[in-house]
């Protein structure tokens, strides 16, 4: 509020002398100026506000049409937004206790109002009141914040926490308040290296943010965008920490997506080829890395799948796919990387695997889909698959050239009249 600001002040007082030794102090104060209306019942301070309005109201609590704190109640209802001192005649302190908790900002005792006291009183009332307003104003847009918001001590005892918080964490306020985030939200899954790396920030000053998984009340986990700053007193002191929480679990589960369409084919749910190229030359570097290492590589492709869709659709192509790669899926390991290449084309890179594991998978993924049927209203549609599989060497200068051995023994696979399981042998190089 402005000082050179003239006060508007409501004065509600029966008494002729107390109301003119009022008047007669504002009027003494040096340097404040004061605009008084004077009021001798409820009824005529009623018809007063109902004219103008005013910056304070100086109440006693005696009055023609009101006595005791129902005068204080009387006066809040008709001008709620308006600070109320009471004056009153008496100088007990339980009683002004329970004035200012019915509504009254002040209380001050008649005739005892001393050297600028008075004034001094309705400068305090209308700073505190417009602090209130003001607090009230922040405290107002953080509740109408979509993010969640907790203000703890350095301890991280939540002191208050806005409805966004209750919203995001399933625990209402009121239940935060007293307790530490970590006993309410703690999923586990972050380490304690990732909470000692926070609180060396934060203990240190700086702004910390971060992405962790939080459990809700419920017991769902969720995933949050955590964004800390402390907060300091005027001798630089860290006295509290306030703490945004968004819930990005959309996000995530958008980056996820984006993701799985870019590494996986979108008909078989297997890995793509460029993923496929990526992990092979990891593993070809591992090979190279590693002398007792071993892996190996098979090629795939079903015989006369040209046909299937010549003869049945292309939708029951997309089947006898899908099922093919079921049965992909199955037969590789954990560790295995099975992926679609292109086509009918499709390969597995077996980890830490040598000729043996691999022939032995290969032979048990050939019967199964030997015996695979896909339904047709016209019959039922049986398919087979040619294999060819190779070592991954420490001498091959690419994923490429691994590939290139494979798809070599593929064809003679198919050469030998398909449904076959073929190996290419390190000492056939030289008839490429």
């Amino acid at each position: 509020m402005k000082l050179d600001k003239v006060v508007r002040v409501l004065l509600i007082e029966d008494e002729d002398g107390d109301a003119h030794l009022v008047k007669m102090k504002l009027r003494q104060t040096k340097g404040e100026g004061f605009a008084v209306t004077w009021a001798q019942s409820l009824n005529e301070a009623q018809q007063c506000l109902a004219h103008s309005s005013f910056d304070v109201m100086l109440l006693d609590l005696s009055l023609p049409d009101s006595e005791g704190l129902a005068t204080v109640h009387s006066a809040r209802s008709m001008a709620p937004n308006t600070p109320i001192v009471v004056l009153s005649g008496r100088g007990d302190t339980d009683f002004a206790l329970t004035a200012l908790e019915a509504g009254a900002l002040d209380y001050m005792v008649k005739g005892d109002f001393g050297y600028n006291g008075l004034a001094r009183t309705i400068r305090y009332a209308l700073l505190r009141t417009e602090m209130e307003m003001h607090n009230n104003l922040l405290i107002a847009a953080l509740e109408a914040a979509a993010n969640g918001i907790i203000i703890t001590d350095t301890d991280a005892v939540v002191i208050w926490a806005n409805s966004a918080f209750g919203k995001l964490t399933g625990y209402k306020p009121e239940e935060a308040v007293g307790r530490k985030p970590s006993e309410l939200i703690s999923s586990g899954l972050q380490d304690q290296v990732f909470y000692q790396d926070m609180w060396s920030a934060i203990l240190a000053g700086r702004h910390w943010r971060g992405e962790l998984i939080n459990k809700h009340k419920n017991g769902h986990l969720y995933h949050e965008e955590l964004s800390i700053a402390p907060v300091k007193n005027s001798a630089g002191e860290i006295t509290h920490f306030i703490g945004i929480k968004e819930d990005i679990s959309l996000r995530k589960e958008l980056e996820a997506q984006l993701q799985t369409l870019a590494s996986t084919d979108p008909l078989t749910s297997l890995f793509n080829r460029r993923v496929f190229l990526e992990r092979l030359e990891q593993e070809r570097a591992k090979v190279v890395r590693l002398p007792n290492y071993s892996a190996a590589l098979l090629m795939l492709d079903l015989d006369f799948f040209k046909r299937v869709n010549d003869n049945y659709g292309h939708a029951t192509g997309d089947n006898v796919l899908k099922a093919f790669a079921d049965i992909t899926r199955s037969t590789s390991r954990s560790i295995d990387v099975p992926a679609r290449l292109g086509g009918e084309e499709f390969a597995i890179l077996l980890s830490g695997a040598d000729q043996s594991d691999a022939l032995v998978m290969a032979e048990r993924l050939r019967a199964q889909v030997a015996a695979m049927v896909i339904e047709h209203k016209t019959g039922p549609v049986q398919i087979t698959v040619s294999i060819g599989g190779t070592y991954i060497t420490a001498h091959d200068s690419s994923g490429e050239a691994v590939l290139h051995r494979a798809d070599a023994a593929l064809y003679e696979a198919k050469d030998s009249g398909r449904n076959q399981v073929r190996w290419f042998e390190l000492s056939d190089v030289d008839t490429l």
